[in-house]
């Protein structure tokens, strides 16, 4: 495990005024304080969500004038939510929200993006899409996808830290894999900058185990308990090098669903990494972080296949 330094320094944080998409904001200030941050807000006019002008359709009030009103409004909210470090109102944008977004923070050179999801499910999701989920697709750095209210948030009962926020448990699925070992890793920094436990887990995916004549002789019940062994010692290996408090779960079936029902038994942070694949095998694999973003309950950090460098 590296040693480097994950510390952010500048976060980016997609507004588009909507309850849901305002649940961002509390998680992106306690990051600021945590880390002193600066925060910079954007609005993004999203063309594609919008019906085709028509000789009926006719827009009164032009795109610049509306750009102003929603630059008016992020300045109110960056007055709002004043931190240690700056916050700031982006020019408002127009075009596809999540390339946008995507584009601003490369830009900005981010180190986290903060968005919220807006809960769509059935029929209103598949119309309408997720741009927080289009954004984990593209984006080159972290992002931090919140579903709901900040809780546990109270700065004077729980003093231990700069803002009151504590995230008392880390869940960090592991492969073992290049990628899953970078998430792993900014999984220990926020454990170690919030003391909190990192859980780490591991699922076992019986339909990925070899089969054929080759291998009928095997007992997959024996396989598969040496796999977990196996797993379980890596896991604490890894753990105890990192020097903070962990527990390690080997869990037997689809990865998507059981790290969703681990997290959602108790954890306060999901932090999991992708594996960058992308057209057909993305299509046939689909993709395990995007799955746990769509229906874990708490927060999950999602670290990119090959994520930007921490400056």
């Amino acid at each position: 495990m590296t040693s480097r330094s994950r510390r952010f320094k500048r976060i980016l944080v997609p507004i588009d005024f909507s309850g849901p998409s305002l649940k961002a904001m509390p998680y992106a200030v306690a990051i600021s304080r945590q880390f002193g941050a600066d925060l910079h807000l954007l609005h993004v006019t999203d063309l594609t969500q919008q019906p085709r002008p028509t000789l009926l359709t006719v827009p009164l009030v032009p795109q610049t004038e509306w750009n102003r009103r929603f630059m008016k409004r992020l300045q109110a909210l960056a007055v709002k939510y004043r931190t240690g470090g700056k916050v700031s109102a982006l020019e408002p944008r127009t075009g596809t929200a999540y390339e946008e977004i995507c584009a601003a923070a490369k830009e900005l050179k981010a180190d986290l993006i903060v968005i919220a999801t807006h809960g769509y499910t059935g029929y209103e999701r598949a119309f309408l899409g997720s741009t927080a989920e289009r954004v984990v697709q593209h984006s080159r750095c972290p992002v931090l996808v919140v579903r709901k209210h900040i809780s546990r948030w109270d700065a004077a009962a729980d003093p231990r830290t700069l803002t009151g926020f504590r995230l008392r448990r880390i869940l960090a699925p592991t492969d073992f894999s290049d990628s899953s070992l970078a998430g792993f890793d900014y999984a220990v920094q926020v454990a170690r900058d919030f003391k909190a436990e990192l859980q780490l887990v591991h699922v076992i995916n019986p339909h990925l185990y070899p089969f054929g004549d080759q291998y009928v002789a095997l007992d997959p019940v024996q396989l598969t308990g040496k796999a977990a062994d196996a797993a379980e010692n890596q896991m604490r290996s890894m753990a105890a090098e990192a020097k903070v408090r962990y527990s390690v779960r080997v869990i037997q079936g689809s990865p998507a669903i059981q790290i969703r029902n681990a997290a959602n038994e108790e954890a306060d942070l999901i932090v999991i990494s992708t594996h960058g694949r992308t057209g057909l095998a993305h299509m046939l694999i689909g993709s395990v972080a995007e799955h746990v973003v769509r229906y874990a309950h708490c927060p999950v950090l999602v670290i990119p296949a090959c994520p930007n460098p921490i400056t």
